[in-house]
C-alpha cells in the first residue's frame, strides 16, 4: 500500500508538470501560428509598403483628395474593411483634418487621435471611441518644408482578423474554430509558461460547478509597421507594451480556440484529468485487487487450519465411541461381564452408536450443503407439544450429571403449524448442545433456557440463551463459519467438530428463515447480561381446523 501511494504521488506530480508544459506548447503554438498569419496578411495588404507610393506624387491638396477618394473606391470594392481615409495637414501655425467617407468629404475641426509626429513609419493605433477598429497612420512627403501630411485610414481590424487572417490559417484543420473578441467582461485567462499551473481537481471543480473560464490569446492593437528596404518584404511588431512603461496596452483583441465546438484548452485540460482519474482508478484497482488476494490467501490458510483442526477433531471424535463400542463388545465376547451389567453395557454401546451416527449425520449434511445438493424443506404440520417431548428427551440424555439445566417453554405457541420439522429439531438440538458443551466449565451449575413465540404476521421465534461466559468481540464475525472453534474450546479441548453452528446457519437460511447471535444480550429490564443468546426466525404457515388456512 505505501508502495502504492508513493506511485500514486509520483504519478500525480509526473502529470501535473507535463501537462502544464504540453499546453503551455498548445498555446504558444497557436499564437504563433496566428501572429504569422496577422503579419502574413498585413504584409499583402495594399496599405504597408511602397504599394501607396502615389500619395506621395500630389502636387497639391487638391490632387490629394482626388487620390484619395480613388482610392476609397478601390479599397472598398475590393476588401470593405476600410470605413474612411483622412489627411491631417500640420504646420506650426495651422492643423488640417479632412476625412472622406461614403458621405463625402467632412471638414473636421481636430483629428480623431493624437499622433507623434516624430515617428516615420506606420503605425496602427486603436480607436477608443469604436470598439474592433484601428487607425492606420502612413506619413507622405510634406508639401513643402514646414508642413506634413499624414493620411489616415480608419480600418476594421476585428473583421479583418475573422476573415482574412482565419482563412489564411491553412495549418489549422476544419475542426479548429477561431473565435475573436475585441472587449471582453469579467476574467480572462491568458496562459504563461511561468505563472500557469495545472491542477486536476481545480478542473474537476470548476467542470462541476461550471465556473470554467475561456483561454484567450491576446492580440495588443499596438503595432508597428515598417518596411524592409533591404528586400522589400513588409514586417509587422506588436509592441508587448505602449510607450508608457509598466502599462499594458488599452486595448486588445482576443481569441479562443474552439475544437469540435468546445473550447480547446478547457477540453485538454478535462481529457488529461479523466486520463489522471483512470489511472488513479487503476492503481486502485491494483491495490483493491491486492487487497482481496491476500485477503482470500488469509481466509484460505485460515480455512485450511480450520480443516486441518476439523480432521483431527473429527478423528478423535470418532475414534472415542469406536473404541467405547469395541472394548464393551470385546467384554461381552469374552464373557467377563456379569448377567447384571449386560443391560449397562448394551445402553453403553447403544449411546455412543447413536454419537457415532449423528457425527457422520453432521458430516454427511455439510458435504450436501457444500455440494449444494440440500433437498428443499419438507413441510409437515408441527404439533409443538411433541417438538417440546422431544427436545426434553433429548435435554434429558445429556443432562446426565443434573448440575445444567435445561428450561424449555412453548407456552406462546400455537398447538401447531406447517413447518419443516426436521430442520427445526436440527437447529435446536445443535444450538441445546453447543450451549451446553461451550457455555460453562465442567462441572459447575448452569442454566440453558429455550423459549418460543409467534411474531405476527407468520413467523415462529425461538431463543436460546445462556448464562455462560460468552464469545469474544473477534469472534463473533466467525461464530457461523464452517469448522471454526473459538480460543476456549481449542484451549480447553472441548470436543466438537465446528459444526454445529455453520449447519445451524445454512439450515435456517434455507427455509427462508435467519438466525442470529447477540452476545451479551440486553434483558427485559435493560440491563445487558453475560452470555449468548441465539435467536432463530422460520417461516410458517398456520394451520385452521387441521387444514393450512
Amino acid at each position: 500500500m505505501l508502495a502504492l501511494i508513493t506511485l500514486s504521488i509520483i504519478q500525480y506530480h509526473w502529470l501535473t508538470s507535463s501537462a502544464e508544459k504540453d499546453l503551455t506548447e498548445l498555446y504558444r503554438s497557436f499564437s504563433y501560428r496566428i501572429f504569422s498569419a496577422i503579419s502574413e496578411e498585413f504584409s499583402l495588404f495594399p496599405l504597408p509598403g511602397d504599394r501607396l507610393n502615389f500619395l506621395r506624387e500630389a502636387n497639391n491638396e487638391e490632387e490629394l483628395k482626388e487620390v484619395i477618394v480613388n482610392l476609397y473606391n478601390k479599397l472598398k470594392t475590393t476588401d470593405n474593411y476600410i470605413n474612411s481615409i483622412s489627411y491631417l495637414k500640420y504646420s506650426e501655425n495651422e492643423k488640417h483634418y479632412m476625412l472622406y467617407s461614403e458621405k463625402g468629404w467632412d471638414n473636421k475641426k481636430t483629428a480623431p487621435i493624437e499622433l507623434n509626429f516624430d515617428r516615420r513609419g506606420f503605425s496602427l493605433i486603436p480607436d477608443t471611441t469604436d470598439k474592433g477598429q484601428v487607425w492606420i497612420t502612413i506619413p507622405i512627403e510634406p508639401i513643402n518644408e514646414n508642413t506634413r501630411i499624414y493620411i489616415l485610414f480608419h480600418f476594421n481590424i476585428l473583421s479583418f482578423y475573422k476573415n482574412k487572417v482565419e482563412v489564411s490559417l491553412s495549418s489549422i484543420e476544419d475542426s479548429y474554430e477561431l473565435r475573436w473578441h475585441y472587449d471582453i467582461s469579467g476574467k480572462r485567462q491568458i496562459i504563461d509558461s511561468k505563472d500557469y499551473h495545472y491542477s486536476p481537481f481545480r478542473v474537476l471543480k470548476n467542470k462541476l460547478f461550471s465556473t470554467e473560464s475561456p483561454w484567450f490569446i491576446e492580440i495588443p492593437l499596438h503595432v508597428i509597421i515598417f518596411n524592409n528596404k533591404d528586400n522589400r518584404m513588409d514586417k509587422i511588431f506588436f509592441e508587448p507594451k505602449p510607450e508608457e512603461e509598466n502599462r499594458r496596452p488599452s486595448l486588445s483583441a482576443y481569441v479562443d480556440v474552439y475544437y469540435n465546438g468546445k473550447p480547446l484548452i478547457q477540453s485538454k485540460e478535462y481529457a488529461l484529468t479523466l486520463r489522471w482519474l483512470l489511472s488513479l482508478l487503476l492503481i486502485l484497482g491494483i491495490g483493491t485487487a491486492y487487497l482481496v488476494i491476500l485477503y482470500q490467501i488469509n481466509k484460505l490458510k485460515q480455512l485450511s487450519l480450520r480443516e486441518k483442526e476439523f480432521v483431527a477433531s473429527i478423528t478423535h471424535e470418532l475414534r472415542t465411541p469406536l473404541t467405547v463400542i469395541h472394548s464393551a463388545a470385546d467384554n461381552i465376547k469374552s464373557g467377563i461381564i456379569s448377567s447384571e451389567r449386560i443391560e449397562q453395557y448394551g445402553q453403553l454401546i447403544t449411546d455412543q452408536s447413536i454419537r457415532l451416527s449423528s457425527m457422520i449425520e453432521g458430516i454427511l449434511l455439510f458435504s450436501r450443503l457444500e455440494g449444494k445438493a440440500e433437498k428443499v424443506p419438507q413441510l409437515k404440520t408441527v404439533s409443538f407439544s411433541k417438538l417440546n417431548n422431544h427436545l426434553d428427551i433429548y435435554a434429558q440424555s445429556i443432562m446426565k450429571d443434573k448440575i445444567k439445566h435445561i428450561k424449555i417453554d412453548f407456552g406462546s405457541l400455537p398447538d401447531s403449524a406447517i413447518t419443516d420439522i426436521y430442520t427445526l429439531e436440527l437447529i435446536l438440538t445443535n444450538l441445546i448442545k453447543n450451549s451446553w458443551g461451550h457455555a460453562y466449565e465442567p462441572n459447575k451449575l448452569g442454566e440453558i433456557r429455550i423459549k418460543g413465540h409467534l411474531k405476527l404476521p407468520e413467523l415462529l421465534i425461538f431463543i436460546v440463551e445462556d448464562d455462560g461466559f460468552g464469545i469474544e468481540k473477534g469472534e463473533k464475525k466467525h461464530i457461523f463459519q464452517p469448522f471454526y472453534r473459538g480460543s476456549r474450546s481449542t484451549e480447553n479441548q472441548i470436543k466438537g467438530s465446528g459444526l454445529g453452528l455453520y449447519l445451524s446457519y445454512r439450515k435456517a437460511r434455507l427455509i427462508g428463515g435467519s438466525l442470529k447471535l447477540e452476545s451479551p444480550y440486553p434483558r427485559i429490564d435493560g440491563k445487558v447480561k453475560k452470555g449468548c443468546r441465539f435467536i432463530l426466525k422460520v417461516p410458517y404457515i398456520p394451520v385452521e381446523n387441521g387444514t393450512a388456512k
